[in-house]
């Protein structure tokens, strides 16, 4: 699929997700305190209880093929070589620290900020899909020598490295070397 649609995807059902379990939630709240201008979902407490558990699963899911994956794979190629190891060691620091910190803390925003708490995931995950879509490029199919032509330039995701930079899928299968003949006038 490559990192991009994957990411696209992922992001997207995750928001879509934490957005049914927060207003799943916000109807419960609703319905306990008899407030009924705010019940979205007509549910009894058992089927609600298993609803929102399922979804739970459907973010885990969502993440477990998108986010969990992707998150390890991109910043281990986008850096170039130079700094390739010292960059993956701050950006897998980064992630151990966001984790823990994220484990210690919903805990608590949960207990205070109840339902609209993953609204708030909600809302960052739909942020993450515009930044997601305008500045990470594909790099599927791309060797590590090639992520420099990549990320250099523009910082918008809608570019392709440079065609003298590239071997064609025939020269990669082959081992040959595209001959410049070959190649088209650019």
């Amino acid at each position: 699929w490559g990192r991009r649609p994957t990411l696209l995807l992922g992001t997207v059902l995750i928001s879509i997700f934490y957005l049914i379990l927060a207003l799943m939630m916000r109807s419960y709240e609703a319905i306990q305190t008899n407030n009924m201008s705010g019940v979205l979902f007509h549910l009894d407490s058992l089927s609600m209880g298993i609803a929102s558990i399922c979804m739970v699963y459907l973010v885990v899911a969502s993440f477990a093929f998108s986010w969990g994956p992707c998150g390890w794979l991109v910043p281990s190629e986008i850096f170039p070589t130079h700094i390739r190891v010292r960059a993956t060691s701050v950006t897998t620091g980064t992630n151990w620290i966001s984790n823990f910190v994220i484990t210690l803390t919903s805990p608590i925003l949960l207990e205070h900020a109840g339902w609209r708490l993953f609204c708030a995931f909600s809302i960052i995950m739909a942020m993450n899909f515009i930044v997601i879509y305008c500045f990470l490029p594909e790099t599927k199919g791309l060797t590590l020598e090639e992520m420099d032509s990549l990320f250099s330039g523009s910082v918008w995701a809608f570019k392709s490295p440079k065609k003298s930079h590239r071997m064609s899928f025939e020269t990669t299968l082959t081992g040959e070397e595209d001959k410049p003949e070959a190649r088209p006038a650019a």
